[in-house]
């Protein structure tokens, strides 16, 4: 009789159970020459059973297919679990090899095909591995389960984080401080609303960040930057997250205020995507036109010789332009007239100091009272568990009760963690470093690079900046900066007495119209 050998193994049963391709290879021969067998083919086969579409075993179906032989044959392997571990496949495979007239025969399990009973046994031989398959899996998928609900992060490490293994071999991840940087920079930029999803994702890609522009919006909503570890739904039990075993890239405040902006709660001041940085042109995106009030770009000319000039233009039919040099000069000028005394700085410093002190009071009874909340709904969690132990309540009005304290608990964190907590001496040190800034604002503009300068125009303008006839027109500052500066000018002293609640009346007055003069 003509028999093929089907020889089958996976990397781990070859370690562990010792089904080697050449073990089966001997017993399923010495069988053949015992029974005066004819080999015809010899299949090896380095893949999974749970079905059959195996690459060497599709090609011997092909193969058998095509022949012409009416011969029976045999198809012969050591255990069934060599030809499945899927009873239903099973089945189906031995009805197909039957209409070639080809019999699957397991010589270790051998079974006459012919008596009905044997079916039994047939049964019993295909569905044993398939059983012992799902308990593997249902195993594994409990384990892993286990161990992300403990905070432990199984998968490939996501951008930012690097896959290790401690001395007793657990798996964990760690931060990769190069990317991390990247990530931070990317939610704090988004987080402010001034720059696009588009112009962070174009400014990161330049810095050297590595993502895809659809993994960038997931990664924007992914809770595992702040340290969380996401649980999928099972059976009752709903999809949740858990705190995580890795530390976070980005802090919880930032995250939240880049979820309103995604979410539209933030309006953004800059909607479109803004184009890539230049040096010659640090006040595009900041200026508008004076005859049409759209917003002016900035472009390169090349003269004749080669040689290129910048200039601030309108798209608009207006064709209003005005040098880059000269609109560049006009505002170092301005913010170079913003100076600081060093007897305003200390009143102001005073104030801030006092202004602080009482917010950081009001900061620590908020806390106190969320930390008042967060206790009482582990208590009414907890008893909420033991009338549950009892079979006073239900699994379901437990599981409710459960979501609504969970959800204020997490409520409370969440704003705990948003709490400004600045020790003092911190805060003083972070006033000194400010008012040193201010004190030098044409200083630092003149010698930031291209993005900070946006950083501080926009922190210093609170509205686009319009040039005519090359002198800058009425500019409207934000309202602090326009506080220090009236101070400094003199318009306001404090005085022995006088109500500090009083310097409010200052915020009304705006800043002179500047005028610059041409050369």
């Amino acid at each position: 009789m003509v028999v093929d050998l089907y020889i089958r193994v996976s990397t781990d049963e070859q370690a562990d159970k010792g089904y080697s391709q050449r073990s089966q290879f001997e017993v399923l021969t010495r069988h053949c020459e015992q029974n005066f067998y004819k080999v015809r083919h010899v299949i090896y086969e380095d893949h999974s059973a749970k079905t059959f579409e195996r690459p060497e075993w599709q090609k011997y179906l092909n193969r058998i297919r095509t022949s012409r032989s009416k011969t029976k044959g045999l198809v012969l392997f050591t255990k069934w679990d060599r030809f499945s571990r899927n009873a239903g496949d099973a089945y189906s495979m031995i009805n197909l090899l039957k209409l070639s007239n080809i019999e699957p025969q397991a010589i270790e399990q051998p079974l006459d095909m012919e008596i009905p009973e044997s079916k039994i046994m047939l049964a019993i031989y295909l569905a044993t591995p398939e059983v012992e398959n799902d308990r593997r899996a249902l195993n594994i998928f409990y384990g892993i389960r286990r161990a992300t609900k403990e905070g432990r992060y199984l998968k490939k490490a996501p951008y930012g984080y690097k896959n290790k293994a401690r001395e007793d071999g657990s798996k964990y991840i760690d931060i990769l401080e190069n990317e991390a940087k990247l990530i931070r920079e990317a939610f704090d930029l988004v987080s402010t609303g001034d720059f696009s999803v588009e112009y962070v994702f174009r400014s990161m890609k330049q810095k050297g960040f590595r993502m895809s522009k659809p993994n960038f919006w997931r990664m924007l909503r992914n809770k595992h930057y702040i340290g969380k570890i996401f649980v999928a739904a099972f059976k009752d039990e709903e999809a949740h997250y858990v705190e995580g075993q890795h530390d976070g890239i980005v802090a919880l405040p930032i995250f939240l205020k880049v979820q309103d902006v995604l979410d539209g709660k933030k309006s953004s001041k800059i909607r479109k995507s803004k184009p890539l940085l230049n040096e010659r042109l640090p006040l595009r995106g900041f200026l508008s036109c004076p005859n049409c009030n759209k917003n002016i770009s900035g472009s390169g000319s090349r003269s004749k010789t080669g040689k290129y000039h910048y200039y601030y233009h309108c798209k608009s039919p207006c064709k209003f332009r005005i040098r880059a040099e000269k609109a560049n000069e006009g505002i170092s000028q301005i913010l170079n007239d913003f100076t600081l005394r060093p007897e305003m700085a200390s009143f102001i410093k005073e104030e801030i100091t006092g202004f602080l002190n009482i917010k950081l009071n009001q900061n620590n009874q908020n806390r106190n009272g969320l930390m008042v909340k967060i206790e009482k709904a582990n208590s009414k969690l907890k008893k909420a568990r033991n009338l549950l132990v009892e079979d006073k309540i239900d699994a379901e009005d437990f599981n409710s009760i459960k979501r609504e304290c969970q959800s204020e608990i997490d409520r409370c964190e969440s704003q705990i963690s948003g709490l400004k907590l600045i020790p003092k001496k911190d805060f003083n040190m972070l006033i000194d470093r400010s008012l040193s800034v201010m004190g030098r604002l044409g200083e630092l503009y003149e010698n930031a690079c291209v993005e900070e300068k946006k950083i501080i125009l926009s922190s210093t303008f609170s509205k686009k900046i319009t040039f005519q006839d090359e002198k800058v027109r009425t500019l409207e500052i934000n309202r602090f900066v326009n506080l220090i500066y009236l101070i400094n000018s003199g318009l306001v002293a404090k005085k022995k007495g006088t109500n500090p609640s009083n310097l409010d009346l200052c915020r009304q007055v705006e800043l002179a119209r500047f005028e610059l003069a041409s050369r």
